[in-house]
């Protein structure tokens, strides 16, 4: 669970987001949420309800958003949808969650995950989003630096905030 700090803080800083010169001019706001499947479902889901809630309180742009949710699962599995806030908020958006765990022999292997081809695909589907919240554990490697920064370059990294779930901020993707 987020403290009221924390919450603050990332309120903060999507508002520093979208008020970067020439990001957000006004309308309808689209934002891209990833969720890393690393994290527990209970604890994915509450993260996301707390920064849901926090953020339609924050602004009167946060109560008609159109949220891109990216699921992701591993490198080979990165799943796009579009959602909500209230949807998020409830919880009904991990609805088809199953996250990957070490168990025995015949089990689904949770491997590192390469924040690479996410960056790729944040770059050639999402880069008119104003704003991209990456929620996450931290539990990924970059393989390839240049590749990463060629992705992040010219608009991605000016767009996201990384959040942990002990609501720690920021660090490099």
């Amino acid at each position: 669970m987020l403290t009221q700090i924390q919450l603050l803080q990332i309120k903060n800083g999507v508002m520093r987001i979208l008020h970067v010169p020439g990001n957000y001019t006004g309308g309808n706001l689209e934002m891209a949420v990833v969720a890393d499947y690393h994290i527990p479902h209970e604890e994915l889901k509450a993260l996301c309800a707390q920064i849901a809630g926090a953020l339609k309180q924050t602004d009167e742009v946060f109560r008609n958003v159109r949220v891109n949710l990216i699921k992701w699962i591993s490198d080979e599995q990165i799943i796009k949808e579009i959602s909500s806030l209230p949807l998020l908020q409830m919880g009904r958006a991990f609805e088809d969650y199953e996250q990957y765990e070490i168990i025995g022999d015949n089990a689904k292997v949770q491997k590192i995950k390469s924040a690479d081809e996410l960056l790729r695909q944040l770059k050639l589907f999402y880069a008119r989003s104003k704003l991209i919240l990456i929620i996450t554990d931290g539990n990924y490697k970059i393989v390839d630096e240049a590749k990463a920064q060629e992705y992040l370059n010219p608009f991605l990294k000016r767009k996201i905030l990384v959040i942990k779930p002990n609501g720690e901020l920021g660090g490099k993707l």
